[in-house]
């Protein structure tokens, strides 16, 4: 999907929002209801009572979620706890295994605004309802540096496949902040947009500084191995070779899981991003870092969150929202794309642990 990080997707783009935060849109909707988060036991939750017609098109179109057993439902079940079950077991189903990541809460909403994001797609005659996922904001600390050190001594150029197809597939689903990903928000941070030394120094006012107070693009680099940033990245046959041989091993194991997601990425594979919101999701599915220590990961991490504290119109905790229109062709189709973007997520998760240690 891309090949520098700075051609990453839309959903990772700087842009802007209202700053308006779903927690704090929650008491004015009407028509909002919050599913609970992801998990093997999952309640449920409504912020209305209310029925009416287009919530009772919405449960009808999520009874194709599940199967008919797999929901409770009794005289006095509302369409909104239909809809509510039928999210959450089908959700659930795919994802509450999820060990490595980000776990997620699912919104559905009759009305775009309730998520506090301006929206900047086309507007449409079509009636529509809306699913966001919503970053459960547990981003876990995942430490890498010594599989990953093991993985090419195993066999050289797997420790930066496995980096660059975990980051392809968090682009695909929810971003990792990796170095590479600390790179391009340090040129937002930083460097004006600029990642070269020269174009930054010459930019800025170095009469305003301290010494050694300015970092540099190539400074940032410096305190990282080559290999988080550029290397050769292995085909597939080779990946195949190292399945096939090591079989069982964790080496063997990494090549194919990164063959699985090589699958998935070649499909496009995807989880809906904010393409059609002015937004940027302030929360991450993982902290891809070297080691807990590393002052510079470290530092420009921090740098990021204070740069969303002071100017918070730039960010939000939604991964995603999907547009959906109330008819069963388009709600199956969306439901198939989703369930193969929750196994590329469920894979990512599979690699994470394979080339890290999450760090509770």
């Amino acid at each position: 999907m891309h090949q520098s990080i700075s051609a990453i997707d839309s959903n990772n783009k700087r842009s802007k929002t209202r700053g308006l935060s779903v927690a704090a849109s929650m008491g004015a909707a009407n028509n909002f209801l919050s599913l609970p988060s992801v998990s093997q036991d999952i309640p449920t939750r409504s912020f209305s009572c209310e029925d009416d017609k287009a919530w009772l098109e919405v449960a009808k179109l999520c009874a194709n979620l599940v199967q008919d057993d797999e929901l409770e439902i009794g005289s006095t079940t509302s369409a909104r706890q239909i809809i509510s079950q039928a999210l959450s077991v089908w959700a659930s189903k795919h994802c509450a295994n999820t060990k490595a990541l980000d776990s997620f809460t699912l919104i559905a909403s009759l009305d775009r605004d309730v998520y506090g994001l301006e929206y900047c797609g086309d507007e449409s005659n079509v009636p529509t309802w809306f699913v966001g996922i919503d970053s459960e904001q547990n981003t876990p600390y995942i430490t890498v540096n010594n599989k990953i050190e093991a993985l090419e001594q195993a066999y050289q150029g797997l420790g930066r496949t496995a980096i660059f197809y975990a980051e392809q597939a968090g682009y695909h689903t929810f971003p990792i902040f990796s170095p590479s990903m600390g790179f391009h928000q340090g040129s937002y941070i930083y460097w004006h947009g600029l990642e070269n030394d020269d174009d930054v120094l010459s930019e800025i006012e170095l009469e305003q500084y301290e010494e050694g107070e300015i970092l540099l693009p190539s400074q940032y680099k410096a305190a990282f191995p080559e290999i988080y940033f550029s290397g050769d990245i292995l085909e597939r046959p080779a990946l195949q070779e190292i399945a096939l041989a090591l079989a069982e091993t964790e080496v063997g194991n990494t090549a194919k899981s990164i063959l699985t997601i090589m699958d998935l990425i070649e499909q496009n594979v995807r989880l809906p991003n904010l393409q059609n919101y002015d937004a940027e999701s302030v929360y991450f599915s993982a902290y891809m870092s070297l080691n807990e220590q590393h002052t510079m990961f470290n530092r420009v991490l921090d740098d990021f969150y204070q740069s969303t504290s002071e100017d918070s119109d730039y960010f939000t905790t939604i991964y995603g929202i999907a547009e959906l229109p109330f008819d069963t062709t388009s709600f199956c189709n969306w439901r198939d794309k989703m369930e193969k973007g929750f196994l590329l997520y469920q894979k990512l998760d599979e690699l994470m642990q394979l080339i890290g240690e999450v760090k509770q």
